[in-house]
């Protein structure tokens, strides 16, 4: 495998291009947020397809946002369905255990940046929030709430790119649920208090464009 060699070494690069196992968490971390500029596109590809469910491990235990800028490039969708469908099974079994603790809530987030890409869309895994317990969804929505309220599309505008429905416009529809509503209005929180009003001003800034 080459690379621009800023960041990787030949050993790094070697390992890469092996056993995704015997690869360490930080080659794995210095690849998934490295630029895709510095890769061989083919190698590239094909690398994310080895170590893709290494980085779920990380997200979940390690959470940055950051790991997940590289998969657009990769082009998960084009992926096999099997490696697909087990990725799916990993974020989601990782996500159900993170939002059984609090302390972990963070990588919520940094998993849910990773398993839209594997059919471009949030709409399933919006679903999956759903189902989970309303303190969770709380946490969730006030953090996505503000992330769209205060760049207009969050981190949904630059790490999810496709189109027809955007990211973008897929989150605002779960946000302006009714549901979404009743169940932060039964919340007696001061974050379900901050989403709704961070929903409402979106609602408001959306109505006068």
């Amino acid at each position: 495998m080459k690379c621009c060699g800023r960041v990787l070494t030949e050993d790094q690069l070697t390992l890469l291009d092996g056993d995704p196992e015997l690869v360490p968490d930080d080659v794995v971390q210095g690849f998934a947020d490295h630029s895709e500029s510095c890769f061989d596109e083919d190698e590239y590809k094909a690398a994310w397809r080895r170590l893709a469910y290494r980085v779920v491990r990380l997200l979940e235990n390690a959470p940055d946002t950051s790991l997940t800028g590289g998969l657009w490039s990769a082009k998960p969708l084009s992926w096999p369905e099997d490696e697909r469908a087990a990725l799916r099974a990993q974020v989601t079994d990782a996500m159900l255990r993170v939002a059984e603790d609090e302390e972990r809530w963070p990588a919520l987030d940094a998993l849910f940046q990773f398993g839209p890409h594997l059919d471009e869309s949030l709409t399933p895994w919006l679903r999956l929030v759903d189902t989970f317990p309303d303190e969770v969804v709380t946490y969730l929505a006030d953090k996505w709430a503000y992330a769209v309220n205060t760049t207009g599309e969050g981190d949904y505008g630059y790490v999810f790119i496709w189109e027809e429905p955007t990211a973008g416009e897929e989150m605002r529809e779960w946000l302006f649920r009714p549901a979404l509503r009743d169940r932060l209005s039964g919340v007696d929180s001061e974050a379900a208090q901050e989403a709704l009003l961070q929903i409402d001003w979106l609602a408001e800034e959306l109505s006068t464009r």
